[in-house]
């Protein structure tokens, strides 16, 4: 105990009316004046002292208070931490009992594992004797159920007279008639393949080629018409299959508007038409060319630009075609300005008054 260690001393404490007494036994004559003075100037002292040890004691009776009831919080908190390090040693136990049993269920699963892998081997080893491995995306049920079928089917064969030889000879005949089959497909789908490839490729020139064929159609096209000074453009619209021929017959150059052939005059658009049959011919590599009466609705004018255009495309060809032109017009005057050309002209028909 804290109080415990403070001592009392019992102090004799001296009144002025016990020191006369005193003096007057003892019949003392000094200054009892001063003795008084100097004996209240120590019990002042004294009872300072006894104030100081009264407020000390009050003080450490506080302190101890405080020690007491702080000593009682942490016994209570030691009680609380002794509660709760039981619970959790009892969690404790309960969860290592836990990981046990779950530690033995963890070696049964492995052991049932490894006998499922082993009993797995043992039938796929089994399963191979018999036939080789089969990649399928079916499902085990519709496989279970296949098996069934055709175990039902055997049994239903074994009832038969067919023997089992005749039976496994027939299958060896069909699966190697199958497997033929089988490559015979193999082969033709990589042959469909390859001519797929083909005919997208050919394809592929034939639209580039069309394409270029059309600009050298148009380009020859319009170098023909700048002869007469016409000008113009062919517009090919390969999807729609149309050919559509535009010309400017304005020969002056003060307008730049395109007509379409028909609202151009016979002669001109005949004009257009052998201009067009040339571009064609550059074109074509064919050994005969032959045109029938291309100028009877031309002018004068027209049918000498026009002859001098055949002629020029005539004799500019490399590869010496032969052409062939059919008109009722005199060509005797051609026959002087180009060489290498025989005129054969024939007889007017006789008509009687009926024709």
């Amino acid at each position: 105990d804290y109080r415990a260690g403070v001592t009392w001393r019992r102090r004799r404490y001296w009144t002025p009316r016990r020191w006369k007494r005193s003096c007057s036994s003892t019949g003392s004559g000094g200054s009892i004046e001063e003795e008084i003075k100097v004996l209240t100037e120590k019990e002042n002292i004294l009872m300072k002292e006894h104030e100081e040890a009264q407020k000390k004691y009050e003080e450490s009776s506080e302190r101890d208070s405080h020690i007491t009831t702080r000593l009682e919080e942490l016994k209570n908190k030691m009680h609380e931490g002794q509660r709760l390090s039981s619970q959790k040693l009892e969690i404790l136990e309960r969860y290592k009992k836990k990981k046990k049993e779950l530690n033995l269920e963890k070696k049964k699963a492995a052991a049932d594992l490894n006998n499922k892998r082993e009993e797995i081997a043992e039938a796929r080893s089994m399963a191979e004797q018999r036939c080789p491995r089969l990649e399928t995306r079916r499902s085990p049920k519709d496989l279970e159920q296949q098996i069934r079928n055709m175990e039902l089917r055997i049994e239903q064969g074994s009832r038969t007279t067919v023997s089992v030889d005749d039976i496994t000879r027939r299958f060896h005949e069909a699966k190697t008639k199958f497997e033929e089959i089988q490559t015979m497909v193999t082969q033709m789908k990589k042959f469909s393949r390859d001519l797929q490839k083909i005919l997208e490729e050919r394809e592929e020139k034939y639209f580039r080629f069309r394409k270029e064929i059309s600009k050298r159609i148009n380009y020859f096209f319009i170098m023909n018409l700048s002869q007469r000074g016409y000008t113009g453009k062919l517009e090919v619209n390969h999807e729609r299959r149309q050919l559509l021929m535009h010309l400017n017959v304005d020969t002056s150059g003060t307008s730049n508007d395109t007509h379409d052939v028909r609202s151009l005059s016979g002669g001109e658009r005949s004009y257009s038409t052998v201009c067009f049959i040339c571009s064609l011919w550059n074109l074509m590599e064919s050994p005969f060319r032959c045109l029938d009466e291309f100028d009877v609705f031309m002018d004068l004018l027209n049918r000498r630009i026009t002859m001098k255009l055949l002629m020029e495309h005539a004799f500019s060809d490399p590869n010496a075609k032969q052409y062939i032109l059919f008109t009722p017009q005199d060509m005797s005057g051609f026959s002087k300005k180009f060489k290498n050309i025989k005129i054969l002209q024939l007889e007017a028909p006789e008509r009687n008054e009926r024709d």
